[in-house]
């Protein structure tokens, strides 16, 4: 009798095993760092650090578009201020579990166990004119300047949401309804909960190459799920109202043989919940723009390209929060909005996304675009098919006065970063970058004589997906 009943658990297992199909994807990076001087003062505090990162993405195909999707973090910073993250762990550093051997930073011989954490959860049901989609999975639109997916293989951030959302698509044009919860309190009748409402239409064709896209999102949030910081903004006491806050956002490109372009466009608007001493509520009135062009060459060694954007910054003399904050995997320079860097917060970006326990010295590439408007022109060589070499010019000014000082000036500098990419194979990628920023007035802030001498940083990072 068992062995009727263990021959019949193998044949329904089988037949299970053979209706479904597991697929494996993922990436293993390491990147070291060294900044000479991140506070652009004497003594040069420098920054250096390694990082290793491993994430496996399997896809279970469950039945004819049926698909269960996951990420998994395997090697993730432990950092209470980059736990959400995907940097990776420090080179040499996780946090020892209390008991092993590893807990002695001298005397170990191996190291602790790392957490292993999944950022990305979710069920597709692909049908003829759409799909839906179910649980943790990432977002992004147009270039990823407020939100991405974070798929790039250097990507360090990622959004993402606990979405139901269904795509419907017609042609070249699909249009997706999306209800994604970013926190909820507990299971009782009325949680406390903060909540994104997004309505996403967008038009791709691939034989003419034409894209636009347009995106409604409006996050709310309870008054008792509301964690916003008064001192993070201006206000006074805890938030006594909900948080609510509406992106509106449009993007479009154009592809041809010899030039490419894309566009992105996003304002913000609405209230955090938080009042000022006099009782004012403070709002956010907001945008930010991204320009990308690209002029490919395919019969020669030699391309260009053109990057420009602005964000608009934060009046310190007003009630209302006028930053507007791009993703922090919108690169644009190797130094200039990815660390941080002189002695004051001229981005006016510390209190909002950062963790301020960390130093300029002690913290990662954390640091964002706003509050600026640049212009980054880039020449790329392509020394033989493998290895290629990019120059990219960077310069920034400052939008408004970010910290009141009288006589600051706007010139934030001229920055030039140097890339030797080696590409092994299809998807082994090797990069070493040289950043070398001569700063501008701004870092001096105005009436209060800071240093702002030069600083360099050099970047040694590899991939490998799967």
């Amino acid at each position: 009798m068992k062995r009727k009943l263990m021959m019949s658990g193998l044949l329904l297992f089988s037949s299970a095993a053979s209706a479904m199909s597991l697929d494996w994807t993922g990436t293993y990076r390491a990147e070291w760092l060294h900044l000479d001087r991140p506070s652009l003062a004497s003594p040069a505090e420098t920054k250096s650090y390694g990082l290793h990162y491993l994430s496996l993405s399997p896809k279970i195909v469950a039945s004819d578009g049926i698909n269960i999707v996951g990420k998994f973090d395997v090697l993730g910073n432990n950092d209470p201020a980059y736990m959400d993250s995907q940097t990776g762990m420090l080179f040499g550093g996780n946090e020892p579990n209390a008991g092993d051997d590893s807990a002695n930073n001298t005397m170990a011989q191996s190291k602790s166990f790392t957490p292993f954490r999944v950022s990305q959860l979710y069920l597709t049901v692909n049908q003829e004119y759409g799909s839906l989609l179910v649980g943790r999975a990432p977002f992004e639109f147009g270039l990823g300047m407020l939100y991405s997916a974070g798929n790039g293989a250097f990507d360090h951030w990622l959004t993402t949401s606990d979405f139901v959302a269904y795509k419907f698509i017609v042609g070249n044009l699909s249009f997706t309804p999306m209800i994604g919860r970013t926190h909820i309190m507990d299971w009782g009748p009325n949680p406390g909960m903060t909540q994104d409402e997004i309505i996403q239409v967008q038009y791709d064709s691939k034989d003419t190459g034409s894209m636009i896209g347009a995106m409604m999102a409006r996050r709310k949030g309870s008054q008792s799920s509301n964690d916003i910081t008064d001192t993070a903004i201006g206000g006074v006491g805890p938030a006594d109202g909900g948080y609510s806050m509406t992106t509106t956002g449009f993007t479009f490109g154009r592809t041809w043989e010899s030039f490419k372009f894309k566009m992105e466009a996003q304002f913000l608007k609405g209230s955090y919940g938080i009042r000022t001493a006099g009782g004012e509520n403070i709002e956010n009135s907001s945008y930010g723009v991204a320009l990308e062009m690209d002029f490919p060459r395919p019969q020669a060694k030699w391309e260009g390209g053109l990057k420009m954007g602005v964000a608009s910054g934060d009046d310190p003399g007003t009630t209302a929060q006028e930053g507007f904050f791009f993703h922090r995997n919108y690169d644009v320079a190797m130094l200039l909005f990815n660390h941080r860097l002189g002695q004051r917060d001229f981005f006016r970006t510390n209190e909002l996304v950062k963790d301020s326990t960390h130093s300029l010295s002690d913290s990662l590439d954390d640091e964002t675009i706003s509050n600026v408007i640049y212009v980054a022109p880039e020449f790329r060589y392509a020394w033989n098919p493998r290895v290629s070499v990019k120059n990219t010019l960077i310069y920034a000014q400052l939008m408004a006065n970010s910290t009141g000082t009288t006589d600051l000036k706007k010139d934030l500098g001229l920055e030039w970063d140097i890339s030797v990419d080696y590409q092994a194979r299809e998807n082994v990628r090797w990069e070493n970058r040289v950043g070398l920023l001569f700063p501008g007035g701004a870092f001096k802030d105005g009436a209060s004589d800071l240093q702002n001498g030069f600083t360099y940083g050099f970047e040694t990072r590899a991939a490998i997906t799967f």
